[in-house]
């Protein structure tokens, strides 16, 4: 029980990453605020959790929704020790096919959502010494960028900016970035399977995937971890682990299963 009595506001926590971190969190005895856009998500994720879980409705898109999530979990909690980010979205597109609202949806979610929950929580999280997390991904490593995702590398290079720029003008809170590799999550659902199977094989290609995807409990831990330190984590990159030679090469472009896991993570 690494976080027990924590009181922890996860935002994305209806589904993927987020999902996976509130329960993690909610397993170590944390107070869990869970917040989403979809709230009859949430009611499942609360039921899973247990007792110690509440929920809110939040679009990060609004920066009220954002305001509202961060009150409600001070108000439910009588504080705040940390906030996880998990909310993330992708075109995938050829970078001259991409028009300037896709831009702009991309960078509200990605980017301005983060900065708006942080705004609000950081002021209680300096008040308790907390913690905050947020999403990156390891594609910001790679040179070139992985193509076809343009808004999303921009959008999470700036994310890692962001929280810099965060941390230094609030010593007081530890704010923590994990850049996670391919993992199983509804990233991508809504995509067409036929011109992400195309992309892929490009991806494979050109060195940019590592032969499997990750679970979202493995990136969860890191989560647990991190809000569980003694210091601040300052930035976590985790990729998927090579397969073993031995048990052969796992077919990553299986769309079949992709989906199949994909939904099971809904």
């Amino acid at each position: 029980m690494r976080l027990l009595d924590r009181r922890v506001l996860v935002v994305g926590a209806s589904s993927g990453l987020g999902r996976a971190s509130a329960l993690a969190i909610a397993a170590e005895g944390a107070n869990v605020m869970l917040a989403a856009r979809r709230v009859e998500r949430l009611d499942e994720v609360r039921a899973e959790a247990g007792k110690r879980a509440s929920r809110v409705a939040c679009d990060v898109r609004d920066e009220n929704s954002c305001r509202t999530a961060v009150a409600a979990a001070v108000e439910a909690f009588g504080g705040l020790d940390a906030v996880v980010y998990s909310p993330g979205t992708s075109p995938f597109t050829p970078i001259e096919d991409i028009d300037a609202e896709t831009w702009r949806s991309t960078l509200d979610t990605n980017l301005v959502g983060a900065a708006s929950i942080a705004r609000f929580a950081v002021p209680h999280l300096e008040a308790s010494g907390g913690k905050a997390i947020f999403f990156s991904s390891i594609v910001i490593d790679d040179r070139p960028p992985r193509p076809y995702q343009a808004p999303y590398v921009v959008s999470k290079v700036a994310l890692e900016t962001l929280v810099q720029a965060w941390q230094g003008e609030h010593r007081g809170v530890g704010f923590t970035t994990i850049a996670m590799g391919d993992t199983i999550t509804e990233f991508g659902i809504g995509a067409d399977p036929e011109v992400i199977a195309g992309y892929a094989q490009t991806w494979a290609e050109r060195g940019y995937m590592y032969g499997r995807t990750m679970e979202p409990e493995s990136v969860a831990e890191q989560v647990v971890n991190a809000l569980s330190s003694s210091e601040t984590v300052r930035r976590i990159a985790l990729t998927p682990h090579y397969p073993d030679p031995s048990e052969g090469n796992p077919d990553v472009f299986d769309l079949a299963e992709l989906d199949r896991k994909r939904r099971e993570a809904k």
